[in-house]
């Protein structure tokens, strides 16, 4: 299941901010484009109920940490510091669901938490060897993947061009990104559109001035 068929159960079953999730799949199919922030949140949804089926979900507000479930009466268990509330029902098994229910928001919170941390900048470091390096995160996709891209400069004082060429030598995508201060620079992008119809190897070209690095990868439709 790709990640737009999974947006759009996530907005037939009004789960999440649905105003903002309409934004965000209108955004990819006219652009062909995520941010980092609107992939974390719409992913965050996703793997949130993994183990769940959507059509079972409902609907919570975009500023709500507090996941709620119904009991006789509420407690607060006090030796977890968390920003969750936590209502069991008096029966035992219930009480064991919520436990489950409650490590695994916290382990999806602390995944996304090293996420973003992450998606501040590359981990690649330029030298005067290599005064341009470029990554992306996995060696295949297929359609409406997305793709991230991230690399390192030794001049962040000049723009940089990525393009993506199909497996026929045609140019597909291509964007002009602007290093920042400590060279590192990021994008992203969904696989899909106009020049994806075919399986293949795709190559990633980044090029600063004289200087161009390409990275190949695999593209299943």
């Amino acid at each position: 299941m790709t990640f737009v068929t999974d947006l759009d159960k996530l907005i037939k079953v009004q789960y999440g901010d649905v105003k903002k999730l309409r934004q965000i799949r209108d955004t990819i199919r006219h652009d062909n484009f995520i941010t980092t922030e609107d992939k974390n949140y719409v992913q965050s949804l996703i793997d949130e109920h993994q183990n769940q089926p959507l059509e079972r979900s409902f609907p919570s507000k975009k500023s709500d940490t507090k996941i709620k479930l119904q009991r006789e009466s509420q407690t607060r268990d006090s030796n977890l510091q968390t920003n969750f509330t936590f209502n069991f029902s008096s029966n035992k098994k219930m009480g064991m669901l919520g436990g489950a229910a409650a490590a695994i928001a916290i382990i999806v919170i602390i995944g996304f938490t090293g996420m973003n941390q992450s998606d501040t900048g590359s981990s690649l470091v330029s030298t005067s060897n290599n005064p341009l390096l470029v990554t992306i995160d996995q060696t295949q996709y297929q359609s409406a993947d997305i793709i991230s891209i991230s690399g390192d400069t030794a001049s962040d004082s000049k723009s940089i061009v990525l393009s993506i060429q199909n497996n026929d030598g045609t140019k597909i995508w291509n964007e002009k990104i602007e290093p920042k201060k400590d060279g590192n620079f990021s994008t992203m992008l969904i696989a899909g559109g106009g020049g994806w119809e075919d399986d293949g190897s795709y190559t990633l070209k980044a090029v600063q001035n004289n200087l161009v690095k390409e990275i190949k990868f695999k593209f299943i439709t």
